[in-house]
């Protein structure tokens, strides 16, 4: 027996899934380590393809012991056929990561079947799926609100509607962009310009580091279901809270929902990560056993596989806000990280060393009076590149 984390680095979810393999004695109450030689390899694929015209990209990585590296499979083969004749070669961009090397999006009524050959011989195949009901994503909307423990700040809820009423599994993730903006705006640094003997100097600053943007992907499993309803309606999905006091809301802020309509087999899969997910320990009394996906092992070593391939039609929304949007008080959230202030006269020994390593940053002002102190704070209060990008994204709004 043996409990690992599985991880695809660049699983869109960002999902960890909590999986245990074999059989776990229940009620067992002594220290457990797992024999390392138990360890069991298994192919981990994430390969989502959607409806939008662009180069799709398919993960795959292999498990690994808790507390080593992620171990991304190099070297495959990875390619998607479907039945008008068209064959879609993916190519490794970085190590796991698996680009088509032209552009294409899936159509409703074309099946499309995945294969992937690794590097030591083992073939994987999965398909042919068709492209599931759609569904229209009706409003993406911010609502003022409290969560389960009493902490006041905004949901971002989604709605969404199949007027043919076929459309049954619905999942969400999303990305969120949000503007960071330094407490300071120097026009002046300070540099070294020389180390024998040490000396430092103020220069007129040269480069942006007022403004950034950061983007995060979603790293939950949101999953919603019309079964059983009348209609094909999901109603006010929480898909985002984001409490007042988060630094997101400090200044603009931006989300991009994204919803897929999904199979069965794809909804039991997500479920079944989500309850992976959800154990704490290995000794807990639900042990959820292995996730199964829909891509099979056709010619292997005895290597397993853990993954799904979907198609999918994917709609999006994406809204804006701001804190004064929903909040009155004019008390924004904090910045990212404290940032208290030191004062060095410019010949100080203490300062050269803080300028030369990067840990701090010159805040502009003048020398105080007198003294010729020069102020300085931890380099992220004065340069927001340390969380973002100063590049505006091209679908961003004031």
């Amino acid at each position: 027996m043996i409990y690992m984390i599985l991880e695809n680095s660049k699983f869109r979810r960002s999902i960890c899934v909590f999986a245990v393999l074999l059989s776990f004695f229940i009620g067992c109450t002594e220290p457990f380590e797992a024999p390392e030689e138990d360890f069991e390899d298994i192919l981990v694929i994430d390969a989502l393809i959607t409806s939008q015209e662009k180069h799709q990209e398919i993960y795959i990585s292999n498990t690994f012991l808790f507390g080593s590296t992620v171990q991304t499979e190099n070297g495959a083969s990875v390619s998607i056929s479907d039945d008008m004749g068209n064959n879609f070669v993916f190519s490794e961009a970085e190590p796991g990561t698996y680009i088509s090397d032209a552009t294409f999006g899936v159509q409703s009524g074309v099946s499309y079947t995945l294969s992937i050959n690794t590097s030591n011989g083992n073939s994987f195949r999965a398909g042919p799926l068709l492209i599931s009901q759609d569904a229209e994503l009706e409003g993406i909307i911010p609502v003022r609100s409290t969560d389960d423990n009493g902490q006041e700040g905004i949901s971002i809820l989604a709605n969404s509607f199949d007027p043919e009423g076929e459309a049954v599994f619905y999942r969400y993730d999303y990305e969120e962009t949000f503007k960071v903006v330094s407490v300071a705006d120097p026009i002046y640094d300070l540099v070294v310009v020389s180390e024998t003997p040490p000396t430092l100097e103020r220069v007129a600053k040269t480069r942006e580091e007022n403004i950034c943007y950061r983007t995060q992907l979603s790293n939950e499993i949101l999953i919603a279901t019309a079964e059983n309803l009348s209609e094909s309606r999901i109603r006010d999905f929480p898909v985002r809270f984001l409490p007042k006091t988060a630094f997101e809301l400090r200044s603009r802020y931006s989300i991009l929902v994204n919803q897929y309509v999904q199979s069965r087999t794809a909804q039991t899969f997500y479920e079944d990560l989500r309850d992976f997910s959800n154990v704490r320990t290995v000794f807990a009394q639900t042990q959820p056993g292995f996730i199964k996906g829909n891509i099979v092992a056709e010619n292997t070593n005895g290597t397993r596989v853990l993954g799904l391939f979907e198609v999918s039609q994917v709609n999006s929304q994406r809204i804006f806000l701001e804190y004064e949007d929903f909040f009155s008080d004019n008390d924004p959230p904090n910045f990212i990280r404290d940032c208290p202030t030191d004062q060095y006269p410019l010949s100080s020994p203490i300062l050269f060393d803080l300028i030369k390593s990067g840990t701090h940053k010159y805040r502009g002002e003048e020398p105080t009076p007198l003294q010729n102190l020069y102020i300085v704070s931890p380099r992220g209060c004065i340069d927001c590149t340390v969380y973002g990008t100063t590049e505006v994204p091209d679908f961003w709004e004031e």
